[in-house]
């Protein structure tokens, strides 16, 4: 008897969570849906219609960041190496071209500069010395052969100075102190132009070697605004079109204009566009995060009253007519892309491919069918 008890048991217990796992799939698959009775309609003012085919005012919704062009950042090395004896930015710090950043000292760089100075003696000598030279050779006073030798011991010597004055000026020594017999113990590293210093990488003491990164600065101006599109919405995006940049700061709106369209569309179907700000602002940092409205026209469009549209679980959607059975009427909310909203109309793109404009959708009383869907969902909870 017992083991007949056991599988009735079994059996129930299954039947039970079968029937239960069913109710929660169909709750799950009409959580979007909502009936209405004919009064219900009524006393809602729900109403329905048609998509209808109009001339609106498009506007692309987009975010994006302030960036600067690669020729307005560099990268600051020492041209030779040397140990750091000083360093006069920080992150941060504002610099102007010509200003000190850091300055080197070396033993090689002394040694260098004695170099010069007696290469420059030298020079003088076989410069004097390649002249009479020539000038007895012109006078048949002395054979060719030692006019030859005078002028490439001439010509070699002049090579030697050539490559230690410009060896002398990358390491930014100033040679006409040095040709009156100054010997500088320290080099400067100089800014290349006005810009912000973004990144500091060496310490004081530190040896500094030619291929180091020292400091990172940047020229704020002619930052421009890099805009990531969805590759759906390139079919209105032209060069010229006015952008509105909404950044997160305290700087708040400022204007661009499209300059430039990628042609390389990432992984994420995003597509990078070029725009140019309206008027230079050096303190919007760049890397600064906005949002962008990229106004891209008139455009016929399938559009709606705008209070069709509603926001559901951060989703725009739009109500659609899926059956009316026995005085009952089905609703079914779909998500939708807003393309624009002007005049109180919206023009919309349905996420799902598959819904053609033929289907009804509920033009007024959405917020009605919202709340009262929403209401069932809480009730059957």
């Amino acid at each position: 008897m017992k083991p007949i008890i056991y599988s009735f048991l079994l059996i129930f217990l299954f039947s039970c969570g079968t029937e239960d796992q069913q109710v929660a799939e169909e709750k799950q698959i009409v959580s979007n849906e909502v009936v209405l009775n004919d009064l219900q309609i009524k006393n809602a003012n729900v109403k329905e219609g048609l998509a209808e085919m109009r001339k609106i005012g498009v506007t692309v919704y987009a975010n994006g960041t302030i960036e600067v062009p690669p020729q307005n950042k560099t990268v600051i090395t020492a041209q030779f190496g040397g140990f750091v004896k000083s360093l006069e930015v920080l992150d941060g710090m504002e610099v102007k071209k010509g200003q000190v950043l850091i300055t080197l000292e070396d033993p090689a760089l002394v040694q260098l500069q004695q170099d010069y100075l007696e290469i420059i003696g030298n020079f003088d000598y076989q410069k004097a010395e390649y002249e009479r030279q020539k000038n007895l050779f012109d006078n048949d006073a002395a054979s060719g052969k030692s006019y030859q030798q005078a002028k490439a011991n001439y010509l070699s010597a002049k090579a030697q100075k050539s490559g230690l004055e410009v060896k002398l000026k990358m390491a930014g020594l100033n040679l006409k102190k040095l040709e009156g017999g100054e010997i500088q113990q320290t080099v400067p590293v100089l800014a290349p132009f006005n810009g912000v210093v973004t990144k500091v990488d060496v310490q004081v003491g530190a040896y500094a070697d030619p291929k180091d990164h020292l400091l990172e600065i940047i020229d704020l101006k002619h930052s421009h605004a890099e805009v990531v599109v969805f590759e759906k919405d390139l079919k209105y995006i032209r060069k010229g079109q006015s952008v509105k940049i909404d950044l997160s700061d305290n700087h708040g709106q400022v204007g661009a204009i499209v300059f430039l369209i990628g042609k390389e569309v990432a992984k994420d179907r995003t597509v990078k566009v070029h725009c140019h700000l309206d008027k230079e602002n050096e303190m919007i940092a760049p890397g600064s995060y906005f949002k962008a409205s990229i106004m891209a026209g008139d455009k016929n469009e399938y559009c709606i009253p705008s209070e069709g549209v509603v926001e559901l679980n951060g989703k725009d959607v739009v109500f659609i007519k899926v059956k009316k059975d026995q005085g009952k009427t089905i609703y079914r909310a779909e998500p939708v892309n807003v393309l624009s909203t002007d005049n109180n109309y919206t023009a919309i793109e349905f996420q799902n491919s598959g819904i053609n404009w033929q289907q009804k959708i509920v033009i007024s009383g959405a917020y009605s069918l919202m709340s009262e869907m929403l209401m069932t969902g809480e009730d059957e909870e």
